[in-house]
């Protein structure tokens, strides 16, 4: 018989691990830039309050970035699922802030494009997972493996993704 066990955490021990971390980082001489979802004075959506992104004329539903040529309209804590033969398999929304937007993204692809690019490589028997993050704007588009992005518009808590394969080679 399996059994499931259902772990609960709240948002206030989340803030005290996230804090303990960064102080623990800062005591060894290591300087963390303050993310973009925590912005004073910005409200955050909650995931569980956050409804699904809608498309409006002209742009698409994120299940139609799979094939990586979309344009699709999502906030703070969305992510889109893309084929892994571009290198990159979700690309997610960390935050936004002003007309650029803080990018996560999980693949087999090292060729990454943006503003503080940060990345993670994990290999285990001839496998290699990265993930990472990426910061682009209106003005500065980016590319995570065989797929460029860039930030179309932002509008609120919003922001309009543009996504169009290119090739991995350049």
């Amino acid at each position: 018989m399996r059994s499931t066990n259902t772990v609960s955490i709240s948002a206030g021990r989340i803030a005290l691990a996230a804090a303990s971390i960064a102080v623990l980082v800062s005591a060894c001489g290591v300087s963390l830039a303050r993310p973009l979802a925590a912005v004073p004075g910005r409200p955050q959506p909650s995931p569980a309050a956050s409804p699904s992104p809608s498309p409006t004329p002209g742009e698409s539903g994120l299940g139609a970035c799979r094939d990586g040529d979309c344009e699709a309209r999502v906030r703070q804590g969305d992510s889109i699922a893309v084929d892994a033969s571009f290198g990159v398999t979700e690309i997610g929304v960390v935050g936004i802030r002003g007309n650029e937007a803080r990018l996560s993204f999980t693949g087999t692809s090292t060729a990454v494009d943006g503003r503080n690019v940060s990345i993670n490589r994990t290999c285990y028997n001839d496998g290699c997972q990265v993930r990472g993050a990426v910061t682009i704007g209106t003005g500065t588009p980016g590319r995570i493996g065989g797929v460029a992005i860039r930030l179309a518009r932002v509008e609120g808590d919003q922001i309009v993704l543009v996504l169009e394969p290119v090739s991995q080679d350049g």
